[in-house]
């Protein structure tokens, strides 16, 4: 995905009247809030279940989920009636917070090292960071660069959307719910019920 189209998306995701944020504030918050997922990750005195409702709290305090969903269900939530956009959206969340889960379980037992930030509107920042591993053994490569789109609104930060060596999840997930539903006759329960699938594998996969 193009970073012209992740830049468009993120504007689509920002309220009506955003707050403006310090860049220095934004980068702190991915600095905190990211290497205390992954030590959540790679904290031997947690049990499987534990991990896995800690770090669920941790990203749905995290993430606008409401807002992303509702951008990756595009025109199909004006067609469906309440109850459907409702159970979708629930689905959804689910679903972004498995999904993180599962992408930062890769990344277990590295350390976040923040690289700079990039502000395209007021409230509005792209914080880039890079993902160190600390026993050097990257064997020569350079470190995965991650990159967290943030948006300030009522003195608080959310990430929006997550790239994770050049490819913005949200985004993606966008055109896959789209084909989905293209797919599916704009059936907003049948993508609902696909999400319940794929979260359920997911759980499945962290244990």
């Amino acid at each position: 995905m193009c970073g012209a189209v992740a830049l468009t998306f993120a504007f689509a995701l920002l309220p009506a009247a955003s707050r403006a944020q310090d860049a220095s504030a934004a980068q702190n918050y991915v600095q905190s809030n990211v290497q205390t997922a992954l030590g959540i990750l790679q904290d031997p005195g947690l049990s499987a279940s534990a991990r896995r409702e800690r770090i669920h709290a941790l990203l749905l305090s995290l993430l606008d989920t409401q807002r992303v969903a509702l951008f990756m269900l595009g025109s199909a939530q004006g067609t469906a009636s309440p109850d459907a956009v409702a159970a979708y959206t629930a689905a959804c969340r689910d679903f972004m917070v498995a999904n993180y889960d599962s992408k930062l379980g890769n990344y277990a037992g590295q350390t976040l090292r923040v690289t700079g930030s990039t502000q395209h509107a007021p409230g509005d920042f792209v914080v880039s960071a890079v993902l160190v591993d600390p026993s050097g053994s990257a064997n020569g490569k350079a470190p995965p660069e991650v990159d967290f789109r943030i948006v300030g609104e009522g003195g608080s930060f959310y990430i929006v959307d997550a790239s994770i060596e050049g490819i913005w999840l949200a985004v993606a997930e966008h055109d896959d719910f789209q084909g989905f539903l293209n797919a599916h006759g704009g059936d907003v329960g049948a993508l609902t019920a696909h999400l319940r699938d794929m979260t359920a594998q997911l759980n499945a996969q962290a244990g």
